[in-house]
């Protein structure tokens, strides 16, 4: 079985759903495997959150730095 992202949440985590005979379904926002995605912006990654938080903590560091000496 091929790995399905999810287009909404970008969640790799899918069950199948009886009720739809057996389509897969987002465990995470319930959309249906292969339908449109509801945002109209796309998701960032995480890869890029995780920098974006590495450089506030990073700026923070230098702040807490500057005013402590």
């Amino acid at each position: 079985m091929a790995v399905t992202i999810c287009q909404n949440c970008g969640s790799r985590r899918f069950r199948a759903d009886r009720s739809m005979a057996g389509r897969l379904v987002c465990q995470n926002c319930g959309l249906a495997a292969g339908s449109r995605a509801v945002r109209s912006t796309p998701r960032t990654s995480r890869r890029n959150n995780t920098k974006r938080w590495l450089v506030i903590l990073l700026i923070a560091v230098i702040v807490l730095v500057v005013v402590t000496s």
